[in-house]
């Protein structure tokens, strides 16, 4: 009598796991297809990614391709962007690369020095003693790991979280990935 009882139950339970390890196998096998917004602005469409290989990043058409850890972009005359990205709880992190030009006299050894991005009107104060300003509004605190081709922004007061960004140092060009929370659009 009491299995007659029991097996009802554990079969609703056996159901709702299902349906929750579904759920959460669906979003995985997601991964970075569909439409994509910046987090501060979860209706504005930046980037689209088709199952069928086709894209839209910033209002252009492309092609792409894509592995665990980036996303090529190829587009019509055939260039190609390639991209970190970096899937997480809100959605994904997708890194922007940005070139900057070193404006102090001399030529750079580290990145300790100001960076201007032209295109973007961005920039970069590192001192060495660890300290950054970006863009003349936020500051704070740095650590390098060369080994790895990488710096932590640590923001002050919190403004802004602990980001970690690649870069690459060649003459007096600094090229940064930073990364973008990104959010599918219209989300909550």
């Amino acid at each position: 009598m009491k299995i007659k009882r029991i097996l009802p139950a554990l079969s609703i339970i056996l159901l709702i796991i299902l349906t929750f390890t579904a759920c959460d196998n669906e979003k995985k096998e997601q991964g970075i297809y569909g439409s994509w917004a910046y987090i501060h602005d979860k209706e504005t469409e930046i980037a689209v990614f088709k199952n069928n290989g086709k894209a839209k990043y910033q209002g252009k058409d492309y092609t792409f391709t894509s592995d665990d850890q980036f996303i090529e972009l190829k587009d019509a005359d055939g260039k190609i962007t390639k991209m970190r990205y970096l899937l997480n709880d809100k959605g994904m992190y997708l890194y922007q690369n940005s070139t900057y030009t070193y404006v102090d006299e001399g030529k750079s050894q580290n990145l300790v020095g100001k960076w201007l991005c032209k295109e973007t009107n961005w920039s970069y104060i590192f001192s060495s003693g660890g300290a950054f300003k970006e863009d003349d509004i936020f500051q704070g605190r740095y650590i390098v790991d060369e080994e790895n081709s990488t710096f932590t922004l640590i923001y002050e007061g919190g403004q802004l979280e602990d980001t970690l960004c690649y870069y690459k140092l060649l003459d007096n060009k600094l090229e940064i990935e930073y990364p973008w929370q990104m959010v599918p659009t219209g989300s909550e």
